[in-house]
């Protein structure tokens, strides 16, 4: 969906956008392939292609916040901020923002963690994007959007570099996903239709939820994607 209502099906930024993202295998632990984004930021034109994409979708959609998730997050937001006149705001880990905040704890495959705000950094009404560099679970960026909701932010939508198969999160996903790697429905209440494209050997899923969207532009590698803990 993303890449249709934007033109994005034959884009050729796609290609140098996967093809800079490194995978690192067994990081940072054995049967982890880590997607590496520093080497996209040595890449100036890979990089400034990921930043225009986003800039293209979100420039004329009267987005008023870019909430960016630690620590990639930090990368690609505030670059997308300025390029469309928004404030960026970090969303971040516990005992990193200095004065008041509100916190919003979510779990992980052992554990749990928590996303902080600065009160006062998002105001009521305002419409916001979250952006993080990867969406694997969905977790992490479920627990932006409550955050995000609960200081009476409108969350447009959520904004990833990469993507990977296993997301279970409950909102509207339109997504870019290598075509050696199909779309497993971890969730089985989770999709309530599929949407599916071929184009040059790529595969675009999109999975309607709910109103919220996840826009993530990683597609053509035949890299094999797990994702980070």
């Amino acid at each position: 969906m993303f890449a249709a209502e934007n033109g994005l099906k034959s884009d050729p930024r796609l290609q140098g956008i996967s093809e800079a993202i490194r995978v690192v295998p067994h990081f940072p632990k054995q049967g982890i392939m880590f997607q590496d984004i520093t080497t996209l930021l040595l890449d100036h034109k890979a990089f400034k292609d990921t930043v225009d994409i986003f800039v293209d979708r979100y420039r004329g959609m009267n987005i008023s916040v870019v909430a960016g998730v630690e620590a990639r997050g930090f990368v690609f937001g505030p670059a997308i901020a300025l390029a469309i006149g928004a404030k960026f705001v970090p969303l971040r880990k516990p005992r990193k923002l200095p004065g008041e905040v509100i916190s919003e704890a979510y779990e992980l495959e052992y554990g749990t963690d928590c996303l902080e705000i600065h009160v006062g950094a998002v105001q009521p009404g305002e419409r916001a994007i979250v952006i993080d560099d990867l969406v694997a679970t969905g977790g992490t960026l479920s627990a932006a959007i409550r955050l995000l909701e609960r200081v009476g932010a409108e969350v447009i939508e959520c904004a990833c570099v990469i993507g990977v198969r296993e997301v279970k999160i409950n909102i509207w996903i339109a997504c870019f996903i290598p075509n050696d790697m199909p779309f497993r429905d971890s969730v089985g209440s989770m999709a309530s239709h599929f949407i599916s494209l071929w184009s040059h050997a790529k595969l675009i899923i999109a999975v309607k939820v709910r109103s919220v969207r996840m826009t993530m532009l990683r597609l053509t590698s035949q890299k094999k994607m797990t994702p980070e803990p």
